[in-house]
């Protein structure tokens, strides 16, 4: 073999080294996507799923995506690694109408959020127009909070009406026997509380509400084994603030 046809033949090893290193490297570099794509795959959809929605429609799916698209949150196309679930679900517990949320990534790329609304237990209305809801946090008016709750209207603050009126509310809400009878309270000052049976058109004058429970109790002892047996005495007010004793007054 002449020196030039050495000189060729050592430049074509080269060559083919330096192609197969670079077949490599590719080889290697698509691997590597390829691992990172399963690994980490990028964010393909986000939804959001109100579970109480058919009990309550408070809020929108569609309003919720746009309450995260102005928090920077909506991270379609992003890898999943970088999904910010905690901070998903601070901002939609921060909103409002929303009471619990949880947020969770799946394997396929889509992420899930799930939240449930806020219920409300009596509505103020007094200096203040709030709601006040089960876990005895102020919620806001809106107009789509539409189901039927105690009205408390009067010379009410924040302290009482978080305080102790929630509690009494709250007693309401749980007896069936008074649930749908009383759907107003009045408040003329902390000391002077009236309900209105708006069943049998009844003033319940209640006084402050210190053992408001028990007095409330002997009232429905009277009007289950007095009234409904006897009938309903044309009465306009019924005083409840004496001890062991229930005033009724034409």
């Amino acid at each position: 073999m002449s020196e030039l046809e050495r000189e060729v033949t050592i430049k074509r090893k080269i060559v083919n080294l330096l192609l197969v290193g670079l077949l490599a490297g590719v080889v290697v570099t698509a691997g590597a996507l390829a691992s990172r794509r399963v690994a980490d795959p990028d964010c393909t959809g986000i939804s959001i799923v109100i579970k109480d929605s058919t009990e309550r429609q408070y809020v929108s799916a569609q309003e919720l995506q746009t309450v995260l698209r102005q928090a920077g949150l909506w991270q379609i196309g992003e890898p999943l690694s970088k999904i910010r679930c905690q901070d998903i679900e601070q901002c939609m517990r921060d909103h409002p109408m929303i009471r619990e949320a949880e947020c969770h990534e799946r394997s396929t790329g889509e992420v899930k959020i799930y939240v449930r609304q806020r219920v409300p237990l009596m509505r103020i209305e007094g200096d203040e127009h709030y709601f006040v809801d089960m876990d005895r946090k102020v919620m806001p008016i809106r107009a789509s909070v539409n189901t039927p709750v105690v009205v408390v209207s009067g010379r009410i603050g924040k302290q009482q009406a978080l305080g102790e009126m929630y509690d009494f509310v709250y007693m309401l809400s749980r007896d069936r026997y008074w649930r749908e009878k009383i759907p107003t309270v009045k408040v003329t000052n902390p000391k002077m509380i009236e309900l209105v049976d708006a069943e049998h058109h009844y003033m319940i004058v209640l006084g402050d509400l210190t053992d408001a429970e028990a007095r409330m109790n002997s009232l429905k002892k009277l009007y289950e084994k007095g009234f409904e047996k006897i009938g309903w005495p044309n009465y306009k007010q019924i005083d409840l603030r004496f001890a062991n004793q229930i005033v009724g007054r034409k």
